[in-house]
């Protein structure tokens, strides 16, 4: 049988373990249901592991959102951020496919071979961008070939601070770093955001210095520019560098306003005001506690001045605050909902709508671990509780400054898809039922470019149907899943893929219905009450995602996400009630 994570055959010649289709964290009543199993290679499984925690803490805050560990490829809704004992707001953020850590395939790239287990003093972030499809390596991997025998950055850093780098700010160095064939930067924007006091000054501190150490891996003068909420606080973060900076005989300014680091090549790091940032031509632009940074500081002020630059970036980070700009906000909101194929989002946070009192949703939040945190965390949340403003938080609602600072919960907003909704999230989810242990009645394919391919398996009940859709990395994967299906009748399948060779042996019946007109029809069928679902986050990812607008000639699909799930179950759903109706018909003629 295909194996429930990756798609692959599941053969008992390597380890296996039995899996669930809807996450236990999710139903545990589920548990022992055998038509909710599922074989897994034992590999894909670990991968989730250590996802656990979280996973356990969005189930158990996060009534009706499906958890990022079932089958990734769908658009997920996730509930904003609680404002604190008041209640959870209406308000929704959209979250793209492929960001939570159990979809990432790390083994695929040898420079993040070694994040492929997380230590147990660490936690993965809870989005992170996939790897770019041009990227080849990283300069924080030992084995970069541009690097030409020189460190790499994490053993460059390392070397410098005289300390070990954490998991995560190795994680995140590497990920920054990540280059083309031709050695440029893949991330022209870095965005990523973390509790308080968990090493954000270190990681931002050593790739400063060795942009400015390594300016001939990018061919041009560094300069760094370094700006944030307060002088002081960029001041204090640069000045933990300045006596390693002499003993390399770099030049050192104190002067308030000017500080300066320059390097005898004439490299620069600068720490500057919000509006003292204008002018220069700067290859990292470095915006530290981005809370309260005015957007027009980042949009006219430094991105600008990094055009034209080889391999600039614009590196902004921030722990969560309440009464924070939009500037982190807008930008943490937009890089969920649409990748722009230029902006890394690294998001170390607690689960939207966990329950900030269990030290579970403590430990999703904080990508370091030790038990003086644990211990911190605890007290910050008893005088918060007991009506306790903490002055680091600044924030005059203590629950509110709690959930910000320790759990890194934004109030984010959502963008806006144009148009109107196929279905409402509640209404939905009231049509999730568990399908028949049986062999299903229709079989529909169905794929989406190169982003995978849909099996869409129905069954009879009454006068509607059951559906259930799976995601699978390519046509061969989802043909072992149809086989195993045992389902020996006509496979409805997009004209597309009729002819693939990977069907041979299937007997296919091909549609060439489009998108449109497969929403059409299942706004139809949902009308007549006759679809009941699995409550699978692929096929439920989808049909929310949807969006439609009326035109002259007829509703028309604005979104422009994946819908090979919603055409797979239109055509199976049909199938399934038409073998009903013929079933019917040649009984009633006996």
């Amino acid at each position: 049988m295909p194996c429930g994570q990756c798609g692959h055959e599941v053969d008992g010649t390597t380890p296996w373990v039995v899996g669930h289709k809807i996450a236990r964290s999710l139903r545990p009543d589920l548990t022992w249901f055998i038509n909710n199993w599922r074989p897994e290679h034992r590999r894909c499984s670990n991968k989730t592991g250590q996802a656990a925690v979280i996973a356990k803490a969005r189930a158990e805050g996060a009534a009706g959102v499906f958890p990022a560990t079932e089958a990734p490829g769908s658009l997920r809704p996730f509930p904003s951020l609680p404002p604190g004992p008041r209640g959870r707001q209406k308000t929704q953020i959209t979250v793209r496919e492929g960001l939570t850590w159990p979809e990432h395939d790390l083994q695929r790239h040898a420079w993040l071979a070694e994040f492929v287990e997380v230590p147990e003093d660490a936690a993965p972030p809870l989005w992170m961008s996939p790897v770019p499809a041009d990227a080849v390596c990283s300069y924080a991997w030992s084995g970069c070939e541009h690097l030409e025998g020189e460190p790499d950055a994490l053993e460059w850093i390392e070397f410098v601070e005289g300390k070990t780098l954490r998991w995560w700010q190795r994680l995140a160095i590497v990920r920054q770093l990540e280059h083309r064939e031709d050695g440029s930067l893949c991330h022209k924007v870095v965005l990523d955001s973390g509790p308080r006091r968990i090493g954000k000054s270190v990681r931002m501190r050593g790739l400063a210095m060795w942009r400015m150490a390594n300016a001939t891996l990018f061919g041009e003068r560094q300069v760094v520019v370094h700006t944030g909420s307060d002088v002081t606080v960029c001041r204090a973060m640069q000045k933990a560098a300045w006596p390693w900076s002499r003993s390399m005989g770099w030049k050192v300014i104190q002067a308030n306003g000017k500080e300066a680091v320059e390097t005898s090549e004439g490299d620069e790091w600068l720490v500057r005001s919000q509006k003292g940032v204008y002018g220069w031509d700067t290859t990292l632009a470095l915006v530290d506690e981005s809370w309260d940074v005015e957007p027009v500081t980042v949009s006219e002020g430094l991105e600008p001045s990094t055009m034209e630059r080889s391999s600039a970036q614009l590196h902004m980070t921030s722990t969560a605050h309440r009464l924070a700009t939009s500037l982190m906000r807008v930008r943490i909101s937009t890089a969920l909902a649409v990748d722009d194929g230029e902006t890394l989002i690294l998001i170390w946070a607690a689960p939207p709508g966990a329950d900030v009192s269990d030290p579970a949703t403590w430990r999703a939040a904080s990508p370091h671990w030790t038990e003086d945190r644990r211990r911190m965390i605890a007290a910050k949340y008893s005088a918060a509780l007991a009506g306790e403003v903490d002055p680091e938080a600044d924030d005059p609602d203590p629950i509110a400054g709690f959930v910000a600072q320790y759990l890194n919960q934004w109030r984010l907003t959502e963008r806006r898809t144009p148009g109107d909704v196929l279905v409402d999230e509640d209404a939905w989810a009231e049509l999730g039922v568990l399908p028949e242990d049986r062999v299903p009645d229709a079989v529909a394919v169905e794929s989406w470019y190169a982003d995978g391919v849909t099996v869409a398996m129905a069954w009879r009940d009454g006068n509607a149907a059951v559906v259930s859709a799976s995601d699978h990395v390519d046509l061969v994967a989802a043909v072992a899943a149809v086989k195993a299906s045992r389902f020996r009748g006509r496979v409805t399948v997009g004209a597309s893929l009729a002819d693939d060779p990977a069907l041979a042996g299937v007997r296919t019946a091909p549609s060439s219905m489009r998108t449109a007109a497969a929403v059409g029809e299942l706004s139809r069928l949902l009308g007549d009450g006759v679809v009941r679902h699995d409550a699978g986050e692929h096929l439920t990812g989808q049909v929310l995602a949807v969006r439609t607008q009326v035109g002259v000639d007829g509703p028309r699909v604005v979104s422009k996400r994946r819908a090979d799930a919603v055409k797979a179950a239109v055509w199976a759903i049909a199938a399934a009630r038409e073998r009903r109706t013929m079933t019917l018909g040649i009984a009633s003629s006996g």
